[in-house]
């Protein structure tokens, strides 16, 4: 005699729908992260990131001379902003006059070199996030007001990771010198 097995009602499509649906759902959750994963992949090879700041600074002799010939040392101020608007608006005596209060509310971060006669200097600064403009800004004796040469502007953009950008400083001038190619 066989023993009596229990009468187990199975409806197959409804189990098959709940497996699939089930499925279905973790393969969204799946290839979300498959894809935020390509992206982050793709910028990272694709897009240059860039987090801090290499610059090399070039003094020659002349570069911050009295009116007598004598050279100086001249004083280089290093600006991270969020916008340009008030640093274009601003003129060298309001940049410098109050320690860069006119460009305070797009300031994120700042450094003061100094840079001595026929020396060279390199300047690494970790970038911050919502930097989008570089700002290097010359105190010399005699800055030539007319040509605005006693600073420079650079987009994040004209950033490399792993190349520090030149700057010469010489006849109270700032020089931002091309990127050598590779």
């Amino acid at each position: 005699m066989r023993p009596k097995m229990a009468n187990i009602n199975i409806k197959p499509l409804p189990m098959i729908s709940s497996l699939i649906i089930s499925t279905l759902l973790s393969g969204c959750g799946l290839m979300q992260s498959v894809s935020d994963g390509t992206v982050s992949m793709t910028k990272a090879i694709f897009y240059k990131q860039v987090k801090t700041l290499h610059l090399d600074f070039i003094t020659r002799a002349a570069a911050n001379n009295d009116a007598g010939g004598v050279s100086h040392t001249a004083v280089v101020r290093v600006y991270q902003l969020k916008d340009r608007k008030l640093l274009d608006a601003a003129d060298y005596q309001q940049l410098f006059a109050h320690e860069g209060q006119v460009i305070r509310t797009d300031l994120l971060a700042e450094k003061d070199l100094q840079l001595r006669p026929d020396e060279s200097q390199s300047l690494d600064m970790p970038l911050e996030p919502e930097t989008r403009y570089i700002v290097v800004a010359g105190m010399f004796l005699s800055p030539d007001m007319e040509r605005n040469n006693w600073r420079i502007v650079l987009e994040r953009s004209e950033l490399e990771p792993d190349k520090a950008r030149q700057i010469e400083l010489k006849n109270q001038t700032l020089i931002l010198l091309p990127l050598k190619e590779k």
